[in-house]
């Protein structure tokens, strides 16, 4: 890949246009390499706040082209197809509403892109806490809240459960033609916090023997909102994640009750008594871990549950 080039800019957002406006702030101030084109697309997931007039007044005088793109259809990954239908670039550059982005962010993704005819580019994502990090917020379980950090260098990642996060990702469009979009069954919807549509489409990349390289120089700094630094957060997060893949699992016709196998209530059963013993030996780090390993659990049962009842399994 070679400059000259144009870069599509695309971040998705949903009822968050305050911090949208920090993070188009922030990407005001990006460096852009000669000879490369740029556009910004933000992708309305059907807001109800001001994301709307948030895009309009930065486009008066947003040094790039900036686009406003509404997607009725609830869902990141529909969000995420919308903008794709837009994009004109060559690289198709994925980050969030709540970062703030290096000044040589972009220029490092380009050259990791340039220098090693990549297919798909990552990098780091550091955090800006609101507080002092809570002391229970273990790097076991920083992945909750998209934080990312391989170390130095630049180097190329070849297994896919060595994940790479949407809110710092960046794909060619040849790559994207061979693989496809993001599966609209994955991702967030509304207020739920299903994940694992970037996953999902990151392993058929690698699959498809695509070259992602991770480049420790491209960075983003990940706004933590005070909510993610409780608790609370961390249970919901994985009890929506266990309720999703409940409902992946779709009809299960062996040994069940209600739709929920055997196995899992086996595995609630073995989960619940590991996290009364590491009450009692109050180690609290290790009872945090098993409280979300119910939650999950917990989450796993209910999604079974809707399943099997009928409820809509979307929400």
């Amino acid at each position: 890949m070679q400059i000259p080039l144009n870069v599509s800019i695309l971040i998705c957002t949903y009822n968050r246009a305050d911090s949208l406006g920090i993070t188009l702030q922030s990407l005001s101030g990006v460096i852009v390499p000669k000879g490369v084109t740029l556009e910004t697309l933000i992708v309305d997931n059907n807001s109800k706040d001001g994301t709307r007039e948030i895009v309009e007044r930065f486009n008066e005088n947003y040094k790039y082209n900036l686009k406003y793109i509404l997607e009725a259809e609830q869902g990141l990954s529909s969000a995420r197809n919308a903008g794709l239908k837009e994009a004109t670039g060559d690289i198709i550059l994925f980050t969030d509403d709540d970062v703030l982005v290096d000044p040589a962010w972009l220029t490092e993704i380009v050259h990791a892109f340039c220098s090693y005819n990549a297919d798909c580019v990552g990098g780091k994502i550091l955090p800006v806490w609101p507080c002092e990090r809570p002391s229970w917020l273990t790097r076991k379980i920083e992945g909750n809240i998209a934080l990312l950090d391989y170390g130095e260098g630049t180097f190329e990642i070849e297994d896919e459960n060595r994940l790479l996060f949407g809110a710092n990702i960046a794909f060619s469009r040849r790559i994207l033609q061979r693989v496809g979009c993001f599966d609209t069954s994955l991702g967030r919807k509304g207020d739920k916090l299903y994940s694992h549509e970037d996953k999902e489409l990151y392993k058929r990349v690698i699959q498809a023997h695509g070259k992602v390289i991770y480049s420790s120089r491209a960075i983003i700094h990940h706004i933590i909102g005070m909510h993610r630094t409780r608790k609370s957060y961390f249970r919901k997060w994985h009890f929506d994640d266990g309720e999703f893949h409940g409902i992946q699992l779709g009809n299960y016709d062996k040994r069940n009750i209600f739709g929920i196998p055997f196995y899992i209530i086996r595995g609630f059963i073995e989960i619940s008594k590991k996290y009364l013993i590491s009450m009692l030996s109050l180690n609290s780090e290790m009872c945090f871990i098993d409280e979300l390993n119910v939650c999950n659990s917990l989450g796993f049962m209910n999604g079974r549950l809707k399943l099997y009842f009928g409820k809509d399994p979307k929400y």
